[in-house]
């Protein structure tokens, strides 16, 4: 018996301890399937542009920093319920109740995507406003709340992944999906070297080329989080990666293609 309860006292101590040192971590909540930006690798580890800046920062910060992904929607779920202190998205005013923002960690242009062969192509490729949108039938992805908040009273059908909102495009089922270059060309590229009758399939799909609006991506940290403290020193770390480059290299690296480049290939 004194074995015994030598043993679970020890037990008590090392979960103690764990809970203890995880409580010193900022824990970042994000999306498991949003390349180049931030998503699970082949090796099931987080990766992506966001993950090396968000890395960095906090290593100079001297913060440990514990990551988790899911899908979309599940991961701002388990932030809202304040089971994680904060995710790298945009600020929303539904979410401006809840979260302090910090600066922008990076900005990123939105285009209007559709299929060269729909009736009204020239008409949407003329767009310029959000407000002229909102007369088409759009497609977007769910848990996406900058496409909520902006375009009330659209047609909206909303899908589960990216895959799914193209192929709506593809069949004429939708005549708009908004997305951002970055995550466009990463995923179109990855189209294109598929090959076959995928890549064929791609081939009706087109971009407005003039910028809809450009958005900013920011570390949300939830206002009851102990973290809220840290908001000031990250955005002085942050605007540091920018002066030094360290974000420049950090997209350089990540060898990105351009998105007229790979529309050219279609």
């Amino acid at each position: 018996m004194k074995i015994i309860s030598s043993l679970l006292f020890a037990l008590v101590l090392i979960i103690n301890s764990v809970n203890a040192d995880e409580s010193k971590c900022f824990h970042w909540v994000d999306d498991e399937d949003y390349p180049p930006l931030i998503y699970r690798g082949d090796d099931g580890k987080p990766a992506g542009i966001f993950y090396q800046i968000m890395t960095e920062a906090f290593h100079r910060m001297n913060i440990p920093l514990k990551v988790e992904l899911y899908p979309w929607v599940r991961s701002q779920k388990i932030v809202a319920a304040g089971k994680a202190d904060g995710m790298v998205t945009i600020l929303t005013n539904e979410r401006k109740p809840f979260f302090l923002a910090s600066d922008p960690i990076l900005l990123v242009s939105e285009h209007i995507f559709l299929n060269r062969n729909n009736p009204r192509v020239k008409e949407i490729i003329s767009i310029r406003s959000l407000k002229a949108i909102k007369k088409y039938r759009v497609v977007e992805t769910l848990g996406a709340g900058w496409t909520k908040e902006k375009l009330k009273g659209a047609e909206i059908t909303w899908v589960p992944t990216l895959d799914s909102a193209f192929k709506m495009l593809i069949k004429n089922r939708a005549d708009i999906f908004i997305l951002n270059s970055f995550v466009a060309a990463f995923f179109l590229q990855k189209k294109l070297k598929e090959g076959g009758s995928i890549s064929k399939d791609y081939k009706n799909i087109c971009v407005n080329p003039y910028p809809l609006t450009i958005i900013a991506f920011r570390l949300l940290i939830r206002k009851d989080s102990p973290f809220v403290k840290i908001l000031d020193g990250f955005n002085d770390t942050i605007h540091h990666m920018q002066k030094d480059g360290t974000i420049r290299r950090i997209i350089e690296e990540s060898h990105l293609p351009r998105l007229e480049g790979i529309l050219n290939q279609w």
